[in-house]
């Protein structure tokens, strides 16, 4: 308990960006920081036991910058939090990248994040987010789908569900990763916590992607935080009519690498790691006949609304049917709204 007392106190003193990565680098463990705190920066150490003791209550891990379990990646940024608060099954995940983007995505935005996140999981990535409305939620619920982990960094405190709604993917989260914050128990979500929290997001990540942003999405500050700690960026390209693309769209004239497919994280971020796709019999899935119906009516690139009137269906009835038929991989989007075959 002792440990958890002392980090709790160095991250009131020292914690929120107040004292950069080469500061913390000055003290070799948690105890000769601890001896280095300045008098006008002590703290109530008898409020941090409480803390303590609070998270201990609640099952929550206390990780101090110079615990060997804290993330070797958010070493490497300028200003990592000295201590973060941890509820779940923390251990070091293989592969994190970062699926961030708009609270209010259209369905374009949805479906290229469902394709993202479940087909980077099914290849063993981990994936962050924040578990905000819209983008972030997505991003979690196919990554738990998928079957791999996901890492939730909350501007809140670990053990306040924000948005409220999102209680059932939060104890998802829990079960198959973690929830990460450097704010202690009990802390509100307050608005200003979370461009804070952006820079944890892209500094436990190994490459971040924006999937659909405005021009004014907290998602951006992601990704200005991600070129900051020299990690990859990847954004995914909208209508330029779209207000919901403006952001993504910006982003990639300011050099973030354009994502039109997995292969474009693949082949740019990992050039020898090669995609396989073992595919049992009991995995495969028999087509409908809706979506027979929408295979035989694609002729090489077909573009959506050719589909619409060639099926008959609705558009969001088609949309739903295409999302399916591309997480099994039998079809593939080519550019905007043009699909093919695979």
């Amino acid at each position: 308990m002792k440990r958890e007392i002392l980090a709790i106190a160095i991250g009131r003193a020292w914690g929120k960006g107040k004292k950069d990565v080469t500061f913390l680098n000055r003290f070799k463990t948690l105890d000769e920081a601890f001896s280095n705190v300045i008098e006008s920066e002590k703290v109530d150490i008898s409020e941090c036991e409480d803390v303590a003791n609070e998270a201990k209550e609640k099952s929550i891990i206390v990780l101090d910058f110079w615990s060997e379990s804290y993330p070797s990646l958010l070493k490497e940024i300028i200003n990592p939090p000295v201590v973060l608060f941890v509820k779940g099954a923390w251990k070091k995940y293989k592969l994190p990248i970062a699926i961030v983007g708009t609270r209010h995505p259209s369905g374009y935005g949805e479906q290229i994040t469902k394709l993202l996140s479940t087909e980077l999981g099914r290849l063993g990535f981990t994936i962050v987010s924040g578990m905000a409305r819209g983008i972030d939620s997505i991003a979690h619920k196919y990554a738990i789908l998928s079957k791999t982990h996901t890492v939730a960094v909350l501007g809140s405190g670990v053990d306040v569900v924000y948005p409220p709604e999102n209680r059932k993917l939060y104890e998802s989260i829990c079960e198959n990763g973690v929830i990460i914050s450097e704010y202690e128990p009990q802390t509100p979500p307050y608005a200003f916590n979370f461009p804070s929290r952006n820079r944890i997001i892209s500094g436990l990540s190994l490459a971040t992607v924006v999937t659909e942003a405005g021009i004014r999405s907290g998602s951006l500050i992601t990704a200005h935080h991600a070129i900051e700690q020299n990690r990859m960026l990847f954004s995914v390209p909208g209508e330029i009519f779209s207000k919901r693309s403006q952001g993504t769209n910006k982003i990639i004239s300011e050099g973030a690498c354009i994502l039109t497919g997995l292969e474009d994280i693949l082949l740019r971020f990992y050039p020898d790691l090669k995609r396989v796709q073992e595919t049992t019999a009991e995995e495969k899935r028999l087509l409908g006949d809706k979506e027979e119906l929408v295979l035989r009516s694609m002729e090489g690139e077909t573009y959506f609304d050719e589909l619409v009137g060639k099926t008959g269906m609705e558009a969001k009835e088609l949309s739903e049917i295409l999302t399916d038929l591309e997480l099994s991989g039998v079809v593939k989007r080519s550019g905007g709204n043009i699909f093919i075959k695979t």
